[in-house]
C-alpha cells in the first residue's frame, strides 16, 4: 500500500508540472511580451533575450512535453527504445530515470531563473520544492524497486 502511495504522488507531482509547464509556454509562446502572465519585459534585460519566446519554448518542451511523457511511462511502464537509450541507470524503467532528468530540470530552471532574473518570488521557491519533491519520490526505496527492470 506505501509503495502505491509513493508512485501515485510521484504521477500526480509529474502530472501537475506537466500541466503547469504546458501551460506556462504555451502562454509565453501565444504572448511573448508575458503580459498575460502579468511578467514585465525589463525582467529580461540582464538576459540574452528580448521576449519570452525562447523561454516559452524551452518551458514548453522540458517542463511540459516531458514531464507529459514521463507520466505516461510511469502509468504504463511501456518500453520505449529511444527513451531507453537515454535512459542512464539501465537497471531500471526509463520513466524512473526519466523522472529525475525532470526534477533536476525544474531545479535547474528555476536556479537560472535566480540568477538571471534575482529571487524572491514565490512561485520560484514553490517550483524549487516540487523539483526536490520529484527526486524525493523518485529515490524512495518503493518507487525504485517498483521500476527495476526484471532481468
Amino acid at each position: 500500500m506505501t509503495s502505491k502511495i509513493f508512485r501515485y504522488l510521484l504521477i500526480a507531482v509529474i502530472v501537475f508540472l506537466a500541466l503547469s509547464g504546458i501551460f506556462g509556454g504555451v502562454s509565453l509562446i501565444a504572448d511573448s511580451s508575458g503580459s498575460n502572465l502579468q511578467l514585465q519585459l525589463n525582467l529580461l534585460e540582464s538576459t540574452l533575450f528580448s521576449s519570452y519566446l525562447i523561454p516559452g519554448i524551452v518551458l514548453l518542451l522540458f517542463l511540459g512535453l516531458l514531464p507529459s511523457f514521463v507520466a505516461f511511462g510511469l502509468i504504463t511502464k511501456k518500453r520505449i527504445k529511444i527513451a531507453n537509450r537515454l535512459n542512464i541507470y539501465k537497471r531500471k524503467h526509463w520513466a524512473w530515470t526519466f523522472s529525475l532528468y525532470c526534477g533536476i530540470i525544474l531545479v535547474l530552471w528555476i536556479d537560472i531563473q535566480v540568477m538571471l532574473l534575482g529571487g524572491g518570488y514565490t512561485l520560484q521557491t514553490v517550483y524549487a520544492l516540487i523539483g526536490v519533491l520529484i527526486i524525493i519520490l523518485t529515490l524512495t526505496p518503493f518507487v525504485t524497486r517498483f521500476y527495476k527492470k526484471k532481468k
